[in-house]
């Protein structure tokens, strides 16, 4: 069995895996659905701005459709249904938190760690959507306004009557791991000081998945790297990635950083990574991001953290 095979990832484990929320039908454009969402007295309203969602206690801040009062200027996206509420998305200006009691804004990376899974997976949907229709305002072809159709999930030219779609990058994210099993991690130029995580990459036109990954750690850390294998997948706002998680087997050992993007890297045991998270003087992404679970796979059990100082 490869390193690649021993270190699968079950998809089910990952965060955001299984959807909690049916999805609306994105291909046919119904205009009378979102008002009647609106008007469902169920429906439930959650806002975001370009500070984050509106948050209120622990929670998102939700207000019933039909109690929902406009401005006249948010954007209107239908979100998708639980067994309980479907739920809407309004795009708002960060102003009309000011005068909301106990509410205030939350970003998404502040919100893998603060929300409930369920509620960061609809956080996540809405931020996705919010910044493909802040970005996409312009027709490709002609320069034209764009007006939103299909509940918020298609824009469509008024020049020319051209569909846009909301955009995916897919990217790819591994665990590579060298003949002793230990974890390749490295330190990226945007981490904070002392933050070690998996490496990742975008993947470029016309190149396969498998490729990708042995593309990105060779040009990351000079690592040459044979067998792979796919894990799973989550989506990633930050602004529009598809992060889909490998795990690959290492043929050669010696790092050589790029010094741009990467400016560190190493290679752990679990026992030497253990010890650095206990000390406090090395981190690692937590939360539910994939990095964090394709590093807890490695390890093989919950990984340890510093006692609180």
């Amino acid at each position: 069995m490869s390193l690649a095979e021993k270190y699968r990832l079950p998809l089910t484990s990952l965060s955001f895996a299984r959807s909690v929320y049916e999805r609306p039908v994105t291909e046919h454009d119904q205009p009378e659905l979102l008002p009647q969402v609106m008007a469902n007295p169920l429906s439930r309203v959650m806002l975001i701005s370009a500070r984050g969602a509106a948050l209120r206690g622990e929670s998102l801040m939700f207000t019933p459709g039909p109690e929902y009062q406009s401005s006249g200027t948010e954007q209107f996206v239908y979100l998708g249904r639980d067994q309980q509420h479907p739920y809407v998305l309004a795009i708002v200006d960060e102003s009309v938190l000011e005068n909301v009691a106990d509410a205030s804004w939350i970003t998404l990376r502040e919100a893998f760690s603060t929300l409930s899974e369920a509620q960061a997976e609809l956080f996540v949907e809405a931020q996705a959507i919010t910044n493909w229709r802040r970005n996409e305002v312009f027709c490709p072809r002609c320069g034209s306004e764009l007006r939103a159709s299909t509940s918020g999930w298609v824009q469509r030219c008024v020049a020319n009557n051209h569909e846009l779609f909301p955009r995916t990058d897919p990217a790819i994210i591994a665990a590579i791991i060298d003949s002793e099993d230990r974890l390749l991690l490295g330190a990226n130029s945007t981490f904070k000081s002392k933050m070690y995580s998996v490496l990742a990459g975008f993947v470029e036109a016309g190149e396969s998945l498998e490729s990708a990954v042995r593309r990105e750690i060779f040009e990351e850390s000079g690592v040459h790297v044979g067998d792979v294998a796919y894990l799973g997948s989550q989506p990633w706002p930050l602004p529009r990635s598809l992060m889909l998680g490998f795990t690959g087997e290492a043929l050669s050992t010696k790092l050589i950083p790029d010094g741009t993007e990467i400016l560190d890297l190493r290679w752990f045991t679990r026992e030497e990574l253990g010890a650095e998270l206990r000390a406090g003087s090395l981190q690692i992404p937590r939360g539910v991001s994939i990095s964090h679970a394709l590093i807890r796979n490695w390890y093989g059990e919950p990984l340890p953290e510093a006692p609180n100082k």
